[in-house]
């Protein structure tokens, strides 16, 4: 072999264990190499989803300071047996920002008409529970399941914490890079400092979402059903799973404990060990526990507690 044959074929096996070894992360685990999503022209936006997989439709929706990719641990596995769909929220990842009010619920019902999605199961992370039990109440015919993870609470007295506050006081007065190390300091986050690819997945998406959590040039305005969710949780009928985690943040376990009680025969899931975002950072656990709710609606009785 010539010496410039051979320094080839070196350099070949070289971009081949790199391209590998970038695949992947320390944990071992594959990395998604690109943002596979498509766009929808719906209610006046654009909004990035992804559907994936055949059967009965299931929606993943991410929380406020997150996009679609919280998800990216979830997808493939409930893809196996049922049709997934994940989407950015309007202002997220790689959706449409807001330029004008709008609301949530809106969104998400005309996505589900541009998919011919008639009834589905919503699985719904903080921000994203507060929309999946809003849209339940607003279009009770198009859900047949609410799961309701680490969920927020319209109405809850304590549906904001101090620290939150404080964060974003930070990011007024310092910037981005020092509200990011807010965020990961704050009980929403803090259970994963450990965990290299959690605390990398999430300052990734706190830094491509910034420009809706921060400081905006105006307002964002929100519209949200009325009365407030609190009131209305006895009309929520299909069947509901809370799951929380142990180490998440006081106000977001007290609205667990509310959600558990005040909804016709949920069930309750504590995950031992696990933070706000417990799908990144318990994921196979989480999978198990949603999966087997889905496939059998089989964890505990109603309105029991479970600590898994």
């Amino acid at each position: 072999m010539s010496v410039k044959r051979y320094f080839g074929a070196r350099w070949a096996i070289i971009c081949s264990l790199l391209l590998i070894l970038f695949s992947f992360g320390t944990d071992g685990v594959a990395q998604k190499a690109a943002y596979s999503f498509r766009t929808a022209r719906v209610n006046g936006t654009e909004l990035s989803y992804e559907l994936k997989g055949a059967g009965r439709a299931v929606v993943f929706i991410h929380g406020g300071l997150s996009d679609g990719r919280l998800w990216d641990d979830q997808v493939d596995q409930f893809a196996k047996h049922f049709s997934v769909v994940r989407y950015d929220l309007r202002g997220f990842g790689k959706s449409a920002f807001p330029t004008t009010p709008f609301s949530h619920i809106d969104d998400l019902y005309a996505l589900l008409k541009f998919l011919n999605l008639n009834k589905v199961t919503i699985v719904g992370l903080s921000l994203g529970g507060t929309i999946g039990l809003d849209f339940t109440l607003e279009h009770p015919d198009m859900v047949d399941a609410l799961v309701l993870a680490s969920s927020g609470l319209r109405g809850h007295p304590e549906a904001r914490n101090s620290q939150s506050a404080q964060v974003s006081k930070i990011a007024e007065e310092q910037g981005r890079e020092k509200a990011i190390e807010g965020w990961l300091d704050h009980p929403f986050f803090a259970s994963g400092k450990g965990n290299k690819r959690f605390q990398l997945r999430m300052r990734t998406m706190l830094t491509d979402n910034y420009r809706f959590w921060g400081p905006t040039p105006s307002p964002i305005i929100i519209n949200y059903p009325s009365p407030p969710t609190i009131d209305r949780l006895s009309a929520v009928k299909v069947p509901t799973l809370v799951i929380v985690g142990e180490k998440d943040a006081s106000n977001i376990r007290a609205i667990g404990e509310t959600l558990a009680a005040k909804i016709t025969n949920a069930r309750k899931v504590v995950i031992a060990g696990a933070g706000h975002h417990l799908n990144m950072e318990k994921p196979k656990r989480f999978n198990r526990i949603v999966l087997r709710f889905l496939k059998d609606n089989q964890l505990g009785g109603p309105n029991e507690t479970v600590v898994l």
